[in-house]
Order: C-alpha cells, then sequence, then structure tokens
C-alpha cells in the first residue's frame, strides 16, 4: 500500500466534505444555498467547517438602527465592547461582519438592524459565499449598488 499524495489526501477530504454536506441538503437539515456556499472554494475552510447561519425572512431583523448595543460576549470573544452605540460606524460595521458569520439566526435577528444592514452593505462585509447567500435571500440588499 502506498502513501497518499498530499494532493490526492486533499482531494479526498474535499470530496468528504462536499458529500456530508450534500446528505445534509439532501435530508433537510441544511438549507441549499447555505449547502452550495459552504462547498465554494473562496470560502475559507475554517468557515466551510464551522458552517454560518442567515435567517429565513428580512422581517425577523429588529436588531438597534440607533443608541446602544448590547452584545453576547461568546459571540465577539473580546473582539468588540459587549455594549457600545450603533453611531460608531467602525464597531457596527465590525459588528455586523461578526454576526453575519458567526452569529446564529436568533442572534442576527436581535442584533441586525434591516435599515442598517443595507446601509453597510458591501464587498467585504462578509466572506463572498456568505454574501451570496444574503443576496440570494434578501435581493434588497443589492438594490442600493
Amino acid at each position: 500500500m502506498s502513501t497518499p499524495r498530499p494532493r490526492e489526501s486533499g482531494q479526498r477530504m474535499a470530496d468528504a466534505h462536499a458529500a456530508r454536506i450534500e446528505r445534509a441538503v439532501a435530508a433537510g437539515t441544511l438549507p441549499a444555498d447555505i449547502g452550495e456556499a459552504l462547498k465554494d472554494p473562496g470560502l475559507s475552510r475554517w468557515r466551510a467547517a464551522a458552517g454560518f447561519c442567515v435567517v429565513d425572512d428580512f422581517a425577523q431583523l429588529h436588531g438597534p438602527a440607533f443608541g446602544t448595543v448590547e452584545v453576547p460576549t461568546d459571540l465577539v470573544a473580546g473582539e468588540l465592547p459587549t455594549r457600545f452605540d450603533v453611531a460608531d460606524a467602525r464597531l457596527l460595521r465590525e459588528l455586523y461582519r461578526v454576526v453575519l458569520a458567526d452569529g446564529t439566526a436568533e442572534q442576527q435577528a436581535a442584533l441586525l438592524s434591516p435599515q442598517l444592514l443595507s446601509a453597510l452593505w458591501a464587498p467585504g462585509l462578509a466572506e463572498e459565499p456568505i454574501m451570496r447567500v444574503w443576496e440570494h435571500r434578501f435581493p434588497q440588499l443589492t438594490s442600493g449598488r
């Protein structure tokens, strides 16, 4: 028996990852659009393994559009203050970046304002495959571009 070459081993791992995703989509435990994004080579390997969530309905988003936002400590893990004014554009953009990538659908609903998300929506807010899922589900995000 020969030792697999690194490329062959990496391809087998990628194939196994894709097969797991396809099984989850077929079983209905993973939305098809997120499954496609998780197989996208443009998605970081860590994100492809960790996954991500997207709310089902834009109307679910009810985060603050002004005033103070309270951020769960488990979500930001020291990257951001756990309380800040949404008028701080730098902190707000960083919060939205984290919530899009790492937030649960419940956290997205509670922390993202539909108005602010639309205003902040631009390339680089999240990894491209994640942004494509949001844009596919919510075309209104691209209407401002």
